[in-house]
This record gives C-alpha cells, sequence and structure tokens, in this order.
C-alpha cells in the first residue's frame, strides 16, 4: 500500500523534471541558442516590468512607454496590470539578478540570461507546488493512487499547463495554478479540523490568488466542493477560531501591495490599467470559447471532456458538491467568454482555464475513483489519445504549423497531424477580434473598388485587361517587377480622431499556380501628421495556400489604435522581396469606430 501511495509522489517529479527538460531544450536553447531571450515577452513584460521598475531603473511611475503595458497618467506612467504574479517572481528575479551582478559582461537591465532563466526554474517550483497540493487533496478524498497519477500525467502533458509552465513561465496562468490549488487544500484542511496555521495559510492564499487575477476570486464558489461537512460548517468553525481575523489580515495585507503599488505610481490608492478593454456581458462567445477552431476549450484540450462529463455524473455521488460544479463552470466559462477578446489574444490553447484546473478536474477523481475495470480501461485510453494529441499540436504550435493567434476552420483542417515540411509556415492572414466597444460601433466609411477605375480611397497598382478578370475586365497584378498594387488609406478628414478604429477588408485573388503568392504580405498601418507609422502591422496576405487558377475571396479583422489629428490609415499588399505573382480583384474596406462609453 505504501509503494501504491509513493507512485503519484514519484510521478509528480518525473513530470517537474519534464518540465524542466522542455524548458531548458525548447525554450532556453531556442533555435540559435538564444531562446531564452522570449522568456518575456507579451504579457510577460508587463509582470517583469514591475521588477524592473522597482529593483533596476527605480522609475515605478515614470517608466520608458512600452505599448505592450505602460499607460501613461497625468502625472507619469501606470502598469496595466496586477502584480500578483510579479510578486511570485521576485525572489527568483533576485536570485537571478544577485547571479548577474557577479558577471561583467551581464546586461544591466534585468534582462539578462541568469534572471530570465530564474524565472523559468521559479515556474517549475511553482508546477511543483501546485501537483504537491492537488496530490494531497486528492488523497485526502480517498482517491487511489493510480487515479491520482493519471490524473497528474494529463494536466501537465495534455493540457497547455505545459506551455505555461515550460515555454511562457513568465505569463500568470501557473502562478494562478499554482496558488489556487494550495487555496483549496487549505481549505480542505481547514474543514477537516487542521489548526490555525492553516487557516491564516487560507488567507494568505486567497490574497494571491486576487492579487494575481482578481477575477479569480471566483474560487470561492469551489468552497463546497472541498469543505468536508459542508459550507455552513466550515463557517462556524471559521467563526469560533481567532485566527481567522489573521487570516483576514494576512489576505488584506496580500491585496494591499497593489493599491501601495498603484499611489507610488498616481498618487492614488486606486488606478484601472485596462482603459480601453473591459467585458461584454450581454455578449458571451460561450460556443467559440468551448468549441470555436481558434482558441475552443473541448478543441483544442479533448481532456477536459472528461471533467466536464464528470461534474453531470458526481449527480450521483453528492448533489451538494455536483451543483458546485455545474455552478462553477458557468460561471466562469460565462465570465470568460465576456472578455472583450475571448480568445484572450496569441498563444496555445485556451490558457485562461489553466488557472481553473484544480477546481475543474476535482470532480472527475470523485467519479473516476469508482471505475474499475472496461471503464477505467476506457478513461486511461482516452487519456493517453489526449496527451499524445496535445504534444503533437504543441509541437505544430512551435514549429510553424499551426497559426499563433488566427486560427480557424479552414487553416485547423489543412494543418491537422500534419508534420511535413509542405504544410510548414504556410499560415497566415489577420482575423481579430474587434476593439472592446459596450455601446457598439459605428461605420464611417465603406469603399468596393473594382480595378476598371480608380476609387477614392483605394488607388494605384499595375492594371491589366484581361478575360478572366473577377469583375468586369481588369486586375491588379503582382509580378516578380511590381512590390506594391492597390493601395488604400484614409486620412483624419475623414475618419475621426481618438477613437478605436477596426477595418474589415475583403479582395479576390487568383494565382496561376500554387502557392506563387505564398510570401506577400498585408499590411496595416496607422500614421501620423509627420507621414510616420505608429501603428505597423505586415502579415501573410493568404490565411491558407491557395488553389491555382482560382478566385478566392480573403478576408481580415484588423484592429486599429486611435487616429490623431493629420494622421491616415493604410493597408496595402507587399510583394516582399518580388517573390510572389498573383492577382487582384473586387477589393473591399469597411471602417468602424467604437462608440464612446
Amino acid at each position: 500500500m505504501t509503494g501504491q501511495r509513493s507512485a503519484s509522489l514519484y510521478t509528480v517529479f518525473v513530470l517537474v523534471v519534464i518540465t524542466a527538460l522542455t524548458s531548458a531544450f525548447g525554450l532556453w536553447r531556442g533555435t540559435d541558442g538564444d531562446g531564452w531571450k522570449e522568456t518575456i515577452r507579451s504579457d510577460a513584460r508587463g509582470y517583469f516590468g514591475y521588477l524592473q521598475a522597482l529593483f533596476i531603473r527605480q522609475d515605478l511611475g515614470h517608466e520608458p512607454f512600452d505599448p505592450a503595458y505602460v499607460k501613461f497618467t497625468p502625472s507619469g506612467t501606470l502598469n496595466k496590470y496586477y502584480c500578483g504574479t510579479s510578486v511570485l517572481m521576485a525572489p527568483w528575479f533576485g536570485i537571478g539578478h544577485a547571479f548577474a551582478l557577479t558577471d561583467p559582461d551581464a546586461p544591466s537591465d534585468g534582462l539578462s540570461a541568469y534572471e530570465q532563466k530564474a524565472i523559468g526554474v521559479g515556474a517549475w517550483v511553482y508546477l511543483l507546488l501546485g501537483l504537491l497540493a492537488l496530490r494531497a487533496l486528492f488523497r485526502s478524498y480517498g482517491v487511489r493512487d493510480a487515479v491520482i497519477s493519471w490524473t497528474l500525467v494529463t494536466l501537465v502533458l495534455g493540457t497547455p499547463l505545459l506551455q505555461y509552465a515550460a515555454l511562457q513561465p513568465g505569463w500568470s496562468h501557473i502562478y494562478s495554478f499554482s496558488t489556487i490549488a494550495a487555496f483549496l487544500l487549505a481549505v480542505r484542511r481547514i474543514s477537516q479540523g487542521a489548526g490555525p496555521g492553516w487557516i491564516i495559510a487560507a488567507g494568505a492564499l486567497l490574497g494571491l490568488v486576487v492579487l494575481i487575477r482578481p477575477v479569480n476570486a471566483l474560487v470561492l464558489l469551489a468552497l463546497p466542493l472541498v469543505a468536508a461537512e459542508g459550507v455552513p460548517d466550515l463557517f462556524r468553525k471559521l467563526l469560533r477560531e481567532r485566527a481567522t481575523l489573521l487570516a483576514m489580515l494576512a489576505g488584506m495585507a496580500v491585496i494591499s501591495i497593489q493599491p501601495v503599488l498603484w499611489y507610488l505610481q498616481t498618487g492614488e490608492f486606486y488606478a484601472y490599467g485596462y482603459q480601453g478593454e473591459g467585458f461584454h456581458w450581454s455578449r458571451p462567445e460561450v460556443v467559440k470559447v468551448l468549441f470555436g477552431f481558434r482558441r475552443g476549450l473541448f478543441l483544442w484540450t479533448p481532456f477536459m471532456l472528461l471533467p466536464a462529463l464528470c461534474a453531470l455524473l458526481l449527480w450521483r455521488q453528492d448533489r451538494t458538491k455536483a451543483i458546485t460544479a455545474w455552478i462553477y463552470w458557468t460561471v466562469i466559462t460565462y465570465v470568460i467568454s465576456s472578455w472583450w477578446i475571448w480568445y484572450y489574444g496569441g498563444g496555445y490553447a485556451s490558457r485562461v482555464y489553466i488557472d481553473h484546473y484544480p477546481v475543474l478536474v476535482l470532480p472527475m477523481v470523485l467519479v473516476v475513483q469508482h471505475w474499475h475495470k472496461l471503464r477505467w480501461t476506457f478513461v486511461r485510453g482516452f487519456l493517453v489519445a489526449t496527451i499524445a494529441l496535445n504534444l503533437a499540436q504543441l509541437w505544430q504550435f512551435h514549429h510553424g504549423f499551426l497559426h499563433h493567434e488566427s486560427m480557424d476552420r479552414a487553416k485547423y483542417l489543412y494543418s491537422f497531424l500534419r508534420f511535413d515540411d509542405a504544410h510548414r509556415n504556410k499560415l497566415g492572414g489577420n482575423y481579430q477580434e474587434a476593439p472592446y466597444n459596450p455601446n457598439g460601433m459605428s461605420v464611417v466609411l465603406e469603399e468596393t473598388c473594382g480595378m476598371d477605375e480608380d476609387c477614392r480611397f483605394w488607388n494605384g497598382g499595375k492594371r491589366i485587361q484581361v478575360s478572366w478578370a473577377h469583375s468586369p475586365s481588369t486586375v491588379c497584378m503582382f509580378d516578380r517587377n511590381t512590390e506594391f498594387g492597390i493601395h488604400f488609406w484614409a486620412g483624419s478628414d475623414t475618419i475621426p480622431t481618438h477613437r478605436a478604429l477596426f477595418m474589415e477588408i475583403g479582395l479576390q485573388r487568383l494565382e496561376a499556380r500554387a502557392e506563387a503568392s505564398l510570401h506577400a504580405l498585408g499590411v496595416a498601418e496607422v500614421r501620423d501628421a509627420r507621414g510616420r507609422a505608429y501603428f505597423y502591422q505586415p502579415f501573410r496576405m493568404n490565411p491558407v495556400p491557395g488553389k491555382a487558377g482560382v478566385w478566392e475571396q480573403l478576408e481580415y479583422r484588423i484592429p486599429l489604435p486611435p487616429l490623431l489629428p493629420g494622421g491616415q490609415i493604410h493597408f496595402y499588399l507587399w510583394n516582399k522581396d518580388l517573390r510572389s505573382e498573383f492577382f487582384v480583384d473586387d477589393v473591399f474596406m469597411r471602417v468602424l469606430t467604437v462608440n464612446p462609453y
């Protein structure tokens, strides 16, 4: 029996070793030995920015502008992100920086290999702590060791948790996963009669959960899942304990770190950094979030079908826990799908659910614990299949087979389980969500233009008359001597200024031979009154490789930052390096602006 119990502990350490090796050979090495430089990018720049501003530059509230996270205020700057991830990064940053100080060749900006690799090591530790907490939580229900081991293995290898623990350790998800798992364990221990230390720990952990991502305070909805004798008994116990006051103080002390940092930046104890972002509570994209080709939970992480099914089956064992699981699934899915950019930008699979895995898998282990023989064999087969699929698609994501943001049905089918060079680096297009628009958007410009004559906003290009034009007889030609062609632009005399914009673009494209336009790019720009581009976004023109000799409709959706007075917005096709040959006809542009709110 002891040997059986130790198997899941052994599994935890093996999983952390696998994660560490994935970091070392996947992230740190990269393709040129300097892959570690990608540790701090995108969202991670904001979390890491707190550490640089506080401990390296001492310029918090007056940071250099970085569009990823720095917002201007009347008194200086504001880091838009909440600081909980930064707090958990801080010890590892400190260790890495201490090593950097001993190396005269290391850069002094906090972005040396020492600091960035130390963040990765910290993520391994938080993964270890999270898995150990989950293991202890599952064991407290008497779940057999084999179920625990298989669940932990699938959580790491069959979901995007591996991506965000090993390859994107600067994002918040591994930190939320770990703290939520530890919080659930602490509450479970309290409900089973543990002493005041666990009560204080629960308060501090809840504070960390909120400090990392305030919306994750929804974990409180999961209390009936972990309360041994029910939530009323848990509350009665807490009311009798003096340590409850200390727990509240501990939680408040942790949460108060954020108002202090806001005050240091703005002189106010509250500041909202997410201007231009928010929730569309009346327009949740539930179907897309759960089943969509772009980032659908059940499509990209089919393992989660089993926890969802078990949340229903739990009704036979414990109706209170079953209802709690249903409520939790419903509420977090509603909140996640109501965020204005419901797929949460570029990345692999549905990353926002990672935070909630500790809650979502608990009903699964409680149900599967009672499955034996054929059903248990089927479950293990299903888990192996989901692990294999996840690892295959994760490899594809990092080797040019999947689009980092704009996956759709056509791209998914084109790339599904393809590993040959003929399918590598072939996906493109640009189809993003509209800017945050709680009061909707208004059309400010719309134009359809054939190639037979210039239009008001579409102009230029090398035009020829052909019998096979889409309509009626003229096309814009791109060949080995033609770098640019038809070009859209509009200025502030037509487009409202200081309001977020959205381009909807359509065009017909034909190539005489397959993949003749593979290297062509689409480019969106926003320029100021002096003609300088302050927004520049190139992308592959073709969403998927085209069919030779066939006119195909291409569509793009591109959010743009507000236009400044005297500025212009532009869209054009670029035959970069003169490597492509294709024809374009019947271009369309619609520009929308966000209504005031």
